[in-house]
């Protein structure tokens, strides 16, 4: 299953994710949050993915899925702390090419500053 809690700071939204981003367990969570968020007009997103132990390809799907999204929204979705397993995935489908990848908090936080 995948467990979704949000905090704000500022006027960024962080979803911590604990559980798997796979098809089935609950991945089906995460689209509609994300909505919630752009409904809200909260498009800065940082998904905190230090809970996450393993993603498949749907959830790699998902996450550009949100990705654009956000964007559509003027906004931004980066990605925060993901698990060893979880980054050589997303390295390998060369993700952070899109998607920022940040190892901490604060970065993540300061990246929204300098997005045009």
């Amino acid at each position: 299953m995948l467990d979704i809690k949000a905090r704000e700071t500022g006027d960024i939204t962080i979803l911590d994710l604990t559980g798997s981003l796979v098809s089935g367990l609950g991945l089906e969570q995460l689209r509609p949050r994300i909505d919630q968020l752009v409904a809200a007009k909260k498009v800065n997103v940082v998904l905190n993915a230090h809970g996450v132990s393993v993603i498949d390809s749907v959830g790699v799907g998902e996450l550009v899925g949100c990705f654009s999204t956000l964007k559509r929204a003027g906004g931004m979705l980066k990605i925060l702390n993901p698990s060893p397993m979880v980054r050589e995935i997303l390295r390998i489908t060369r993700l952070p090419t899109i998607i920022e990848v940040h190892d901490s908090e604060e970065a993540a936080i300061k990246s929204f500053a300098r997005t045009p």
